[in-house]
């Protein structure tokens, strides 16, 4: 009998060996982070099924390889792409030559796949106890790597591909099944078409705003630590946990970026938001909630530092952005749809760019927002926060229990 339970318990062990037991979650059961977790968990579970099935054992994890072979042969000087062809293969490889990493980011991500190198990096976002540790976690993990990589890559990527994309066609897979005509596509061949759709694209308008907005991203923080993309994420994630707070979800440690404010600055009224409809009346609402004496430091930190300052008063990055979105309907209406229009988006973008750009209360409060002075700020100490999550010094976090004294928010 005892034999027989050791045999049982061994069998059950491997079987949970080989599905990948999920790790557990480690923020406090009920808040918002927990929950997140135990989503992320299950997602661990499913992907090491899915890795197992689609990708080791079927005929997908067979199409891995070749699409290495395609997309990782710049780093070997192989000038052969079946996919891209020999043109963008070539801009490529001179771009990996010149760079020694740009080039290769289809590999990159061919390679995570196969190597499932993604369920490390979810084992410890889903560990994290705390909100604060676990945005730092992705911070580190994820967003520094990519936008180091992305601040030296992005341009040379897009200007690679607006000088060789009028070659795709010719490569091998077009060759093979390019010549095809499709009722779909108007009765053309796919290779016409795509010739005509790559024809339609702006590629210098969007070479011009991945390099203005590399140039905004990339640049320093001269109001608190690192690069303009800190500052970025720092305001998303603070956002996020205010955004779950306003929703009434229980927070996993400390409020961000309110500092010694009352904690009703990081509480909204977003339910009265999807009541609305017009956009002065969106703007009205924006301002009860924004023009409050006791929260103007935190939300000129949070919202309105120098990094969005470059951003938003960069008339030239404004046009082309309007630009590319005109490109953008008339490349819609090249596949058909004739009656989609970009003037009512772009309109909001203008008129968002203008509240931004001057932003005024009814009330005694003023907002300032200025640009970077091309330094990196005070706030910087090796890439560390020095206090809490705020963008600059003044920010920094409070504990998400007990009230602070005084007039909050009304």
């Amino acid at each position: 009998m005892i034999t027989r339970l050791w045999v049982l318990l061994v069998v059950v062990l491997v079987v949970q060996a080989k599905k990948g037991r999920s790790p557990k979650p480690g923020a406090p059961k009920g808040t918002y982070l927990n929950g997140l977790q135990q989503k992320m968990a299950t997602w661990y579970s499913d992907y090491n099924q899915f890795h197992r099935d689609k990708v080791e054992n079927s005929q997908l994890g067979a199409f891995v390889p070749a699409l290495k072979n395609a997309f990782c042969g710049v780093r070997d000087g192989d000038k052969k792409n079946i996919l891209i062809g020999s043109e963008c293969q070539a801009e490529l490889l001179d771009l990996y030559e010149e760079t020694g990493k740009c080039g290769l980011e289809i590999c990159y991500l061919i390679e995570m796949v196969e190597q499932k190198s993604i369920l490390p990096f979810m084992k410890g976002l889903i560990e994290k106890k705390t909100d604060e540790d676990a945005f730092d976690y992705i911070e580190k993990e994820v967003v520094e790597p990519l936008m180091e990589h992305m601040c030296g890559c992005a341009v040379g990527l897009v200007g690679a591909f607006k000088d060789c994309n009028g070659n795709i066609t010719k490569s091998q897979i077009f060759e093979l099944a390019g010549g095809f005509s499709v009722a779909a596509l108007g009765g053309k061949t796919v290779t016409e078409f795509v010739d005509d759709l790559l024809n339609k694209i702006d590629f210098e308008t969007i070479e011009s705003v991945v390099r203005m907005l590399m140039e905004h991203l990339c640049g320093p923080n001269s109001d608190g630590r690192g690069k303009c993309y800190s500052y970025f994420y720092d305001t998303a994630s603070t956002l996020m946990q205010w955004f779950a707070y306003s929703a009434n979800q229980k927070l996993s440690g400390s409020i961000l970026g309110i500092g010694d404010a009352p904690e009703t600055c990081a509480k909204f009224d977003i339910g009265g938001f999807a009541e609305l409809s017009e956009f002065i009346e969106i703007v009205n609402k924006v301002k009860s909630e924004l023009c409050v004496k006791e929260c103007k430091d935190v939300y000129e930190d949070v919202l309105m530092g120098c990094c969005m300052g470059n951003m938003v008063l960069d008339k030239e990055l404004e046009g082309n952005i309007t630009k590319l979105a005109k490109n953008f309907e008339t490349v819609v209406h090249s596949l058909g749809m004739a009656d989609f229009k970009m003037d009512e988006y772009i309109q909001y973008y203008d008129r968002t760019l203008e509240l931004v750009r001057d932003p005024k209360c009814d009330n005694d409060v003023t907002f300032e927002i200025k640009e970077c002075t091309g330094e990196e700020g005070s706030g910087s100490n090796d890439g560390k926060k020095t206090e809490g999550k705020g963008n600059k010094n003044k920010g920094g976090k409070k504990k998400g229990g007990g009230k602070k004294k005084g007039k909050g928010k009304k």
